[in-house]
This record gives structure tokens, sequence and C-alpha cells, in this order.
């Protein structure tokens, strides 16, 4: 996993080297915006209050002001259990790899500041598993995302304030029975676009 997220960071740098200067301005250019990323989780699954994380944006831009592309994202989700007397063992950490399409319009350039606004959607994937002392399993899987953000471009420095949401599949493997649970995210990230 972590060998497909530096591949794809890697790629990214090179391509946007390689198309710099090809073109004027951003229209018709490559541009790779790595993060990181910070935030709350204002849901109600078992994932500690706080977490971190580290993505990238591969964007391409078609005019001026739109840009499309992928993100590649990178999120150590810490579960908390809040009650661990029937619980025999489980995974401290969903380490969620999730990929997305990614869309972003950025509004008339000022002088050195651009607002943007960017939405997303997309998979995670992972899971972490919860094993109870009467040998029921329980198991948390990665499925869906979708998000929304806005924030200031600064001399290629990205600021951003987003929201996010996660559907997770929650299925005890004893039964095979299963549910989706969504868990909610708010978040702040500071990049910096190489173009």
């Amino acid at each position: 996993m972590n060998k497909l997220l530096m591949t794809t960071l890697i790629l990214g740098v090179l391509s946007t080297t390689a198309f710099a200067d090809a073109i004027g301005g951003r229209e018709g250019q490559l541009s790779f915006i790595p993060k990181i990323s910070m935030g709350k989780d204002v849901g109600e699954l078992g994932i500690e209050e706080n977490f971190k994380g580290i993505n990238a944006d591969i964007l391409y831009s078609p005019t001026m002001n739109f840009e499309v592309g992928v993100n590649v994202a990178w999120v150590p989700y810490s579960i908390d259990v809040d009650d661990k007397s029937t619980i025999d063992d489980y995974d401290e950490t969903l380490n969620a790899l999730e990929l997305s399409g990614v869309m972003r319009y950025s509004f008339n350039q000022l002088d050195l500041l651009t607002p943007f606004v960017s939405a997303k959607a997309g998979w995670a994937f992972g899971d972490s598993k919860i094993e109870y002392k009467n040998g029921d399993v329980n198991k948390y899987e990665g499925a869906w995302i979708v998000g929304v953000a806005a924030g200031i471009e600064y001399k290629n420095v990205n600021f951003e304030l987003g929201y996010q949401m996660t559907e997770f599949k929650n299925s005890l493997e004893t039964t095979f029975e299963s549910e989706k649970e969504r868990e909610d995210l708010v978040y702040f990230s500071i990049g910096y676009r190489f173009e």
C-alpha cells in the first residue's frame, strides 16, 4: 500500500515538472499538490475524535479556472473502543487508502490569493477487526467517500477547509450480517502546488 502511494506521488511530481512550462498559465497543465491533513471526527462511529493523514491531488486544467483529476490519501483512523471488557483483541488503527476523483474551481485570481472550491468522490480501502471473547469477529471495511472543500491558494501554498463523509461496511463474520455506517469528518489541510 505504501509503495502504491509513493509511486503515485513520484509520478505526479515527474509529470507536473515535465509540463510546467509547456503552456502559459494553468490551462492545459498538470499540477501536483501534496497535502497534510488534520481534523476532527464529528460522526458517531468508533473513531477517535482527532485524526491526521496525507494526501495528494494530481490535477489537469482544461480551462484557466477549472481542474479535474485524482486524489490519493492515506488516513490512519484510530479505533476508539469504550467498553473493552467483552473484547479479546482489536486493531487499534484502520489504515484507509482512499482513491477519489476530484474537481476544483478557482475563482478569479487576485495578485497573490486565489480562492477555490472543490468536490471529490471515490472509494476507501482498508479494514479493521474487533475480536470478542465469545468468538464473534466484527469487521469494519472502507466503502465510499464524498467530500467538499473551500480554500485559498497563496503563492502555490494551499490552505483548505473541508467536510468528508466516509462510509464503512460493518459486518459480523460469524453470522454474515452487515450494515453500513457513516463517519463525518471536518478537516484542515495545507499543501504546495508543483506545476
